[in-house]
């Protein structure tokens, strides 16, 4: 039998206007329906009208149609303890009871896939669906039914307020990324949810209960905020400050200490070695930086033993009263530092552990991105004190290396001085009256002490260069007066060598600011490289401007430059070898000295050369007009001219030198092999004066042309020599048999017993280091070519004996085979048969060995007729 009744479904009309945190009420139906329906609307039409509802009141009054099995039908453990849960003892009462309303929200949140809740009635009794389960944690299957204030109580300050709008009336709410502490899995639980409220309204519009969607959102917030720190890791500067290892910990403690959430605690721990302590406990970790904890803390003692450089954790006792977010840490990690190229941890970071999470797998992973970022940045930190170390040895090395260079100038030049004036005296008085050896002698030695004091500044002003200390000191300058004067001091060297010198320099209009001794540096080493390295043809300077900056360009057609070396030629101390240059000069300096020297004037330098083809070398400096009025220097010749770069004009074409025929005194030949000119004459002269005679050649292949013509009785080469050096030059006599027992003496500059031993060990009969006492030089190559006499003597001589010997042995063989014969005769001993031949010898007056071979020979004879 069914009701009609008129009364509007007004559940929401009794609720109060807040939610108070009373005990639960049970909802009594019958009372509702006693307030609603009176005799007169008893009976109906047997139609309900608009807005009537219709139950079915058999027995109880209720719509039994409606139970919890067919309300929470479906598969799912959490509808299995919907179906299970006795529903009238909670407010909202048998589920028989429940409002169409109701019903249908149930039936709205079970389904969905979305974490969902539904709170209903004056109490927000909760039902939702298997999907929330998994947001409920310990608190499920006890929240099936719970008022929501006695369910969350933990964060019913943050999440009450809310509801309670909605639920009075207020429109729905949508909060993200809201920071809930929550107590679900034994412990106060760091969370973070993007959820809505949205109200569910009666027929009357009323608000009967809320819809709870919710997405747990943890993950990507930490996630992010991890991800941060990390980033903020990257950014920590290893470099600079006067500790930057020490900085770099405190640095990244402070970024730790900004992530209080993930690091509660971070501190730093390094072994006294590595972090620089004084102590002497070097077994001990010492603490470099930490933040999140009081200096007092537990977890932040001064010093660590080093055996606990392990991963593990430390635990601490303590309440967990504190409010939410500000619970004491009570556990670390101590994760070791490894560092690159130490086997041992270098020390160890503390990271204390939000108590708010579980340390999961992301946490540990977060844990040990840390750890290796930090290593990194000690790491880097190390490689860095490391590399400023090694930078600071390298500028004092260089500054002592200045140091050097400038006393050693200054000591080279009293000595030089001393040398070059007398020299330079006896040069001038010795022009008529002298032999001319002892002319030709003076004027070589006035040549090397010339070319020493160049050698001299030009270290002097590469040490300046590597030092910064190369400083333009400019004046009003003729540019086109001084660059054609520099060139002049080559025209006899040129003329010599059978160059042609041209110059086309363009008339620059007005005087420049420049460093005059700068620019004439540059000149003459251009000039005098061009003129070395050229055999034939010519050398042109020219001078001109573009662009507002002095073009200065140098061409030869020399032996040009291979295309590998051209990177290199302005290095310091790099010699190009030159093929066929015929000079082993020079140390490397001149170009490198030219490229400083025009960086020092604000310019620079560029080559263009191919091999065979020649070389152009252009300097390009920025051209500075003099002020008007000003004048230059009255005496405009070069500075340094003096030296005249003495070391060119005795640069000789390498001709080869004919071999004579006649022996000296003690018939003994000597090939010399030496390319420096002055040397190579001084030793010829040197060697001749002692009855010998002298092939002089200036390198390695004009020796074995030598050699092959006619065998000398000793060899004395120079070990640089333009090509072949004189090391490949012994090996190469060393491999012919005709050479192998020839005496070889090698001259060389590099001092010292390794390079003595090298020289020995590749088969040189002796060594000798220059400088040298002509004395001694003489008696070396006396006593190898006397060693060497003997030698040959006493092969010879063995040989000899050798030939004698082997005769002997013949003729012994023969009388052996006469006296085999003799005894085989007359049947009797060696003895007797022996006495025999003898007796004939003397019977006949015959040698013994002729009777013997007559036997022989006519046994052999008798045989053959046979």
């Amino acid at each position: 039998m069914w009701l009609t009744t008129h009364l509007p479904w007004r559940t929401g009309h009794s609720f109060p206007t807040s939610l108070p945190n009373v005990g639960i009420q049970k909802w009594r139906w019958d009372a509702v329906l006693g307030d609603h329906f009176s005799d007169d609307n008893w009976m109906g039409t047997g139609r309900p009208a608009v807005g009537e509802r219709s139950m079915d009141v058999t027995g109880s009054g209720f719509d039994n149609s409606w139970s919890a099995d067919r309300l929470f039908a479906g598969p799912g453990e959490t509808r299995e303890r919907l179906r299970r849960t006795d529903w009238a003892a909670t407010p909202l009462g048998p589920v028989e009871t429940w409002s169409v309303e109701l019903r249908a929200a149930v039936r709205t949140v079970l389904p969905s896939e979305v974490p969902m809740l539904l709170w209903w009635g004056p109490e927000l009794v909760q039902i939702f669906n298997d999907a929330y389960t998994r947001v409920l944690g310990a608190k499920y299957p006890a929240a099936i039914g719970e008022p929501g204030a006695q369910c969350w109580a933990e964060i019913w300050d943050e999440v009450g307020p809310l509801a309670e709008q909605v639920m009075s009336g207020g429109a729905a709410t949508y909060t993200e990324n809201q920071p809930l502490y929550l107590l679900r899995h034994g412990y106060l639980e760091e969370t973070y949810w993007t959820f809505s409220y949205s109200p569910v309204q009666d027929e009357d519009g009323n608000v009967a209960g809320i819809f709870v969607a919710t997405t747990d959102v943890t993950a990507t917030v930490l996630g992010e905020r991890r991800l941060e720190t990390l980033r903020q890791l990257g950014t920590v500067s290893t470099a600079g400050g006067d500790d930057p290892l020490v900085d770099a910990c405190r640095a990244v403690v402070r970024v730790l200490g900004d992530n209080g959430q993930d690091v509660p605690l971070a501190a730093i721990y390094l072994r006294r070695e590595v972090g620089g302590s004084g102590d002497d406990e070097s077994e001990d970790l010492v603490l470099v930086g930490a933040a999140g904890v009081d200096d007092d803390g537990e977890f932040r003692p001064a010093r660590i033993p080093a055996t606990d450089v392990t991963h593990h954790r430390v635990r601490a006792s303590g309440e967990q009263s504190e409010p939410a977010g500000s619970k004491a840490v009570t556990e670390v990690r101590l994760c070791p530092l490894i560092v690159t190229g130490h086997a041992e941890p270098v020390g160890v970071l503390v990271l204390g552990i939000s108590p708010y999470r579980a340390f999961d797998d992301a946490y540990r992973g977060f844990v040990e991105l840390v750890t290796a970022k930090v290593s990194t940045l000690i790491t880097d930190a190390l490689a860095y004190e490391f590399e400023r170390d090694r930078a600071a040895a390298l500028a004092e090395l260089d500054a002592a290396k200045t140091r050097f260079f400038q006393n050693v100038s200054h000591e080279f030049r009293t000595p030089l001085t001393l040398l070059l004036g007398p020299l330079e005296t006896l040069r001038e008085q010795s022009e008529d009256e002298s032999p001319a050896d002892r002319r030709e002698a003076i004027a070589a030695a006035y040549r090397a002490a010339v070319r020493l004091q160049q050698l001299v500044d030009g270290l002097l002003d590469l040490s300046k260069a590597e030092a910064g200390q190369l400083l333009p000191h400019t004046e009003p300058t003729d540019i086109g007066h001084l660059t054609a004067d520099c060139v002049s001091m080559f025209d006899s060297a040129a003329a010599q060598a059978g160059l042609a010198l041209r110059t086309d320099l363009d008339e620059v209009s007005g005087l420049v600011e420049l460093d005059r001794e700068m620019w004439v540096k540059i000149v003459l080493n251009l000039v005098s490289n061009a003129v070395k390295y050229t055999r034939s043809g010519s050398v042109s300077v020219a001078l001109g401007q573009d662009a507002g900056r002095l073009v200065l360009s140098v061409t030869d057609t020399g032996v040009g430059i291979p295309a590998e070396e051209r990177e290199r030629v302005f290095d310091r101390f790099h010699r190009v070898e030159a093929g066929g240059s015929g000079s082993g000069g020079g140390v490397g300096i001149g170009l490198s000295l030219v490229s400083d020297l025009a960086a020092a004037l604000g310019g620079s330098v560029d080559l263009d050369s191919a091999p065979g083809r020649g070389s152009t070398f252009t300097v390009r400096v920025p051209r500075i007009p003099a002020p008007d009025g000003a004048t230059s220097r009255a005496d405009d010749r070069p500075i340094g001219a003096v030296t005249s770069f003495g070391d060119i004009e005795q640069r000789e074409p390498s001709v080869e030198v004919a071999v004579s025929t006649e022996r000296g005194a003690d018939g003994h030949r000597i090939l010399l092999v030496e390319d420096h000119p002055d040397l190579r004459a001084y030793l010829t002269r040197l060697l001749q004066e002692q009855g010998w005679d002298v092939d002089a050649v200036a390198d390695a292949e004009s020796a074995l042309k030598h050699v092959a013509v006619r065998t000398p009785n000793l060899v004395l080469s120079d070990v640089m020599l333009p090509g072949r050096d004189g090391i490949d030059f012994l090996r190469e006599l060393r491999s012919e048999q005709s050479t192998a027992r020839l005496p070889v003496i090698l001259l060389t500059a590099r001092a010292g017993t390794e390079s003595t031993v090298d020289g020995l060990n590749q088969g040189a009969d002796d060594y000798i280091v220059k400088p040298f006492q002509p004395s001694e030089l003489v008696a070396r190559v006396r006593v190898h070519l006397e060693m060497s006499w003997l030698r040959e003597t006493l092969i010879t001589d063995s040989e000899l004996e050798s030939t004698h010997l082997r005769t002997a042995l013949d003729t012994r063989t023969t009388l052996s085979q006469a006296v085999g014969l003799t005894m085989a005769a007359f049947q009797c001993d060696a003895d007797t048969a022996f006495d025999k031949l003898a007796s004939y010898s003397q019977n006949r007056n015959v040698k013994l060995r002729e009777i013997a071979a007559e036997v022989v020979a006519n046994f052999t004879a008798g045989t053959d007729r046979e």
